[in-house]
């Protein structure tokens, strides 16, 4: 029930806030934890190396997203040639 809270609170702090403020870049790393979507958290960590290029969160993200597709890949292709 707490993550739903969270999730909630986190989407009105991005609508509701334009300027990169730690609580901003706090909500849209919110957003990325609790998204069910490889797109949506994408989107979530991007847009906090928008508003701060050197997050050390954001990039690791972005990174085991990466690692992620690349291992999923080379399984849909280890499928399709067997």
């Amino acid at each position: 029930m707490l993550g739903g809270y969270r999730t909630i609170l986190a989407r009105f702090i991005v609508r509701h806030l334009h300027r990169p403020r730690p609580l901003v870049i706090t909500a849209w790393l919110w957003l990325a934890a609790e998204a069910h979507d490889i797109k949506e958290k994408r989107r979530c960590l991007e847009a906090v190396l928008e508003l701060n290029p050197e997050s050390q969160s954001a990039r690791a993200g972005l990174a085991l997203l990466y690692q992620r597709e690349v291992r999923s890949a080379g399984r849909a292709s280890i499928a399709f040639r067997g």
